[in-house]
């Protein structure tokens, strides 16, 4: 009986790990594939083509639409930087203090383009989203 108990549980403990390592396994996966598309672009036009953003600063619109004011630089070179304003997604509401915990620990974020003017800003090391729409931007060399 107590063998038994042990066995379940030494085969739990391995279930848990081994899905944690798949987990481990996709998130890595989903960075490389953000960098090898940021990558395949001679000269980034866009501060959604760099390969990494850290955000500086997210100042929030008072009131009205939800539209976000995003001051983002690339960490590889620091002269770049970019002003973005983009509206997120009203039933959203884990995106804005997402973005303001990124801005606090200067976690990386890989921007995603998506249809049109749609983006999304995934939390590198991580699955955390923010889904957006990009209004406007100003880049600064």
């Amino acid at each position: 009986m107590i063998i038994a108990a042990a066995l379940t549980g030494v085969i739990v403990l391995m279930a848990a790990r081994l899905t944690w390592a798949a987990h481990l396994v996709h998130v890595g996966n989903l960075d490389m594939q953000a960098l090898a598309g940021q990558l395949a672009r001679p000269e980034p036009e866009s501060a959604l083509d760099w390969p990494e953003l850290r955000v500086h600063a997210v100042i929030p619109e008072p009131g009205g639409p939800p539209l976000v004011l995003l001051q983002v630089g690339w960490p590889a070179h620091p002269r770049p930087a970019a002003t973005l304003l983009v509206a997120l997604d009203r039933g959203d509401q884990p995106s804005l203090p997402l973005l303001a915990q990124c801005c606090a620990r200067q976690a990386p974020v890989a921007p995603v383009r998506q249809q049109g003017a749609g983006l999304e800003f995934r939390r590198r090391q991580s699955l955390e989203r923010v889904h957006a729409v990009l209004v406007a931007e100003q880049t600064r060399c």
